[in-house]
């Protein structure tokens, strides 16, 4: 067992062979009980460390670059902006370790057993890009926003780990195990750039402004473009050219997107909670299950407050789009164009439709309850089984539409 002193020694020294002076000598700490201790910010470069306990230490900002670290215990300790570049981290326990925005680019993090000793941990924001986790067990790992840039998960255990915004390129998770995993594949194929700017966006995002950058693709040309699960919530899309792109299952929460361009996108599953979308075009795309609903506001620390934000759709042009089963409740649709959309099972309880064209529009077992029709084109609208109760159908236009099965209880329906 180390004393303080014989401990304050071994730093010295070590201090002194980093930096290639007369009486430095290489740090060797072998299977030693360091837990519990405040170890903040040392330089331990290149040190020889194996089968140290460092559970519940402090070690934020602690320079682990190339040194061996293998069995070593992590174990619930916060290493957060430590460095573990090109270090030996094999059979290494990190379990619900804290290991935000920490460098491990290189590192070797391979189990030496089948424990699961990476089981929670969280590397959120960490640089990884080339380290090796073959046949690793961490389920339920915390990966969101980290760079996985040529990193290997080979045969690894990652079911339940939440990997949204990990930079993917080059990646391998050849026979991993992805179930229950927030990961979408389907990003890796994109430029680095791309993906750089969508994990900054990320990073941005979950630390609530403090660490990151808001993503911002305002004005450029990204049509077919392939983002099916990214996290783009409250990015700025404003005037961007997304025609054809790929979209489904995108997390778009307050994203901004006023006048951007969607025509023949795939929208399916997509959240858009209060999103704003004035004056988009929509036409011929697919939003079946997408989500235009309101979206609620947090306060700077992150915290839920009473407020919401509605999705702002006015003047956009849906022409012919399919959004079965799509939730625009209590969205602004003011003046929108959703002539011929199928929209069977949608669900507009509550949404603003003032002076919106919904003329040929397939509504069956549509729910516009309370919704503000002022205005609206509805001619030879299918409303079959429809709930339109209390309704506000003011000059609304509904010449030739079908209302079999439709209820309209409070609603001033002539026939």
């Amino acid at each position: 067992m180390l004393t303080a002193q014989e401990f304050v020694e071994i730093l010295r020294a070590h201090e002194r062979f980093t930096r290639r002076e007369p009486n430095g000598r290489r740090a060797r700490i072998e299977s030693e009980n360091l837990s519990g201790l405040r170890l903040p910010g040392l330089n331990l470069r290149e040190s020889v460390l194996t089968g140290t306990d460092f559970s519940r230490c402090v070690l934020t900002g602690t320079d682990f670059g190339r040194a061996t670290l293998s069995l070593c215990s992590f174990e619930m300790a916060d290493a957060a902006q430590a460095n573990f570049e090109n270090a030996n981290l094999r059979g290494a326990n990190l379990s619900n370790a804290r290991l935000s925005e920490a460098n491990f680019s290189g590192a070797d993090l391979r189990p030496a057993t089948d424990q699961d000793i990476s089981r929670h941990a969280v590397l959120q924001g960490a640089s990884l890009p080339g380290a090796r986790f073959d046949k690793a067990q961490m389920a339920g790992a915390d990966l969101r926003a980290t760079d996985l840039s040529q990193a290997s998960f080979e045969e690894a255990n990652i079911k339940d780990a939440n990997l949204r915004g990990a930079m993917l390129l080059d990646a391998s998770f050849k026979d991993a195990v992805l179930d229950g995993a927030d990961i979408s594949l389907e990003l890796a194929q994109l430029p680095p750039d791309i993906q750089e700017v969508l994990r900054q966006h990320a990073l941005w995002v979950d630390s609530f402004g403090l660490a990151g950058k808001r993503a911002s693709f305002a004005g450029r040309d990204l049509s077919r473009i392939d983002l099916r699960g990214a996290y783009l919530s409250g990015a700025d899309l404003r005037g961007t050219n997304l025609t054809g792109a790929q979209l489904t299952g995108a997390l778009m929460v307050l994203t901004e997107l006023d006048g951007a361009t969607l025509d023949d996108a795939d929208l399916q599953r997509a959240d858009l909670a209060g999103a704003s979308l004035k004056r988009a075009t929509i036409r011929h795309a697919r939003l079946d299950d997408a989500r235009f609903e309101p979206a609620p506001i947090l306060s700077v620390d992150g915290r839920g407050t009473r407020d919401t934000k509605r999705a702002d759709l006015d003047g956009v042009s849906f022409r012919q789009s399919a959004m079965s089963g799509a939730s625009f409740r209590e969205a602004r649709l003011r003046d929108g164009d959703l002539h011929g959309v199928v929209a069977e099972l949608v669900n507009m309880r509550g949404a603003d439709l003032t002076g919106a064209n919904l003329s040929d529009a397939k509504l069956v077992s549509g729910d516009l309850s309370d919704a503000i029709l002022t205005g609206a084109n509805l001619r030879r609208a299918d409303l079959r089984n429809a709930n339109m109760s209390n309704a506000k159908v003011e000059d609304t236009d509904l010449t030739g539409s079908e209302l079999d099965g439709a209820n309209t209880d409070g609603t001033p329906i002539r026939h």
